[in-house]
């Protein structure tokens, strides 16, 4: 009898306030987009001068130009398409009732750019003159084993095509541009952490596959 293969779901988890690893929610992916495009950059470090008050145009030192290059951070974004359509869903696991279609699923995705509301808030009678502003969720993208990312989502582009008799939407696409965070999230956010050093990891482990699997591709260059 042959083993069906079993497909990984990309996702969204996200995790509340201070809640981490415990309280998380998540956001499978219906229909695994079928490309994600994603943009690694250096942002550029601001160059030592050296001595302070040194004049303009002065040649820095080799050694400061060393520095200015290994001080950029890494910056990845991603750009992900996310199809949902309630005739596909999972009966077992999403028991919408059918008047709201997949509003509910498109509202927790959206929810997750806006501030988690905090116990203070949702006992909260309104009349407080100024209210504090709550953190976002910390939202991790699970794409794959190796990649479990961080990320802040900065835009949801959504395009809803089609509507049930009480208006709400039952196909839609949503394409989510995410900004992965970076090392001064970490400090303060173990999910982040975590996320960070996890895939981190892995990327470094696949090249050292590569490397280790292709010893002889180098056999063929001449050496410097």
């Amino acid at each position: 009898m042959t083993r069906e293969a079993r497909y990984l779901r990309g996702a969204f988890i996200a995790y509340e306030p201070g809640g981490y690893p415990d309280r998380r929610r998540v956001i499978p992916f219906r229909f695994n987009p079928e490309s994600l495009s994603r943009t690694v950059a250096v942002e550029a470090g601001q160059q030592a001068t050296g001595v302070e008050g040194a004049a303009p145009g002065a040649s820095a030192p080799p050694a400061s130009e060393a520095a200015a290059d290994t001080a950029g951070a890494v910056k990845e974004s991603f750009s992900v398409q996310i199809r949902l359509d309630f005739d596909d869903r999972d009966a077992e696991v999403s028991r919408f009732d059918p008047e709201f279609g997949i509003a509910p699923e498109i509202a927790a995705i959206e929810d997750l750019m806006y501030p988690a509301e905090s116990d203070a808030a949702a006992t909260s009678d309104g009349t407080e003159p100024v209210r504090a502003a709550s953190p976002r969720p910390t939202v991790l993208l699970v794409w794959g084993r190796k990649r479990v990312l961080p990320v802040r989502i900065s835009s949801l582009k959504i395009d809803e095509s089609v509507y049930n008799s009480h208006l709400n939407p039952v196909r839609a696409e949503i394409e989510a541009s995410l900004e992965v965070l970076g090392e001064a999230a970490a400090r303060d956010d173990p999910a982040v952490r975590s996320a960070l050093d996890h895939t981190g990891a892995g990327r470094r482990e696949l090249a050292r596959l590569y490397y280790d699997t292709t010893a002889a591709q180098g056999s063929t260059i001449l050496p410097l």
